[in-house]
């Protein structure tokens, strides 16, 4: 009897794992995306300190650092 309420504790618990982690996912998602908007109203503002680089390569870097980060967290 235990063995087969375990077996369905098991099962439900890999569901709610997998929902969790879809989710994380999702929010990790958002905030990348979110951050590289930003990221690139920001290298705008950074290219004066920045004066070899363009815009692109400004936000480039940042979005790098982001997604570092962010996923390697």
């Amino acid at each position: 009897m235990t063995a087969i309420a375990l077996k369905g504790f098991s099962a439900a618990n890999q569901i709610v794992d997998s929902i969790i982690s879809f989710f994380k996912g999702l929010g990790k998602a958002v905030i990348m995306a979110r951050a590289t908007e930003v990221n690139y109203k920001v290298a705008h503002e950074l290219q004066h300190e920045y004066k070899g680089m363009s815009v692109a390569e400004i936000a480039h870097m940042l979005n790098t650092r982001t997604y570092k980060e962010l996923y390697d967290a």
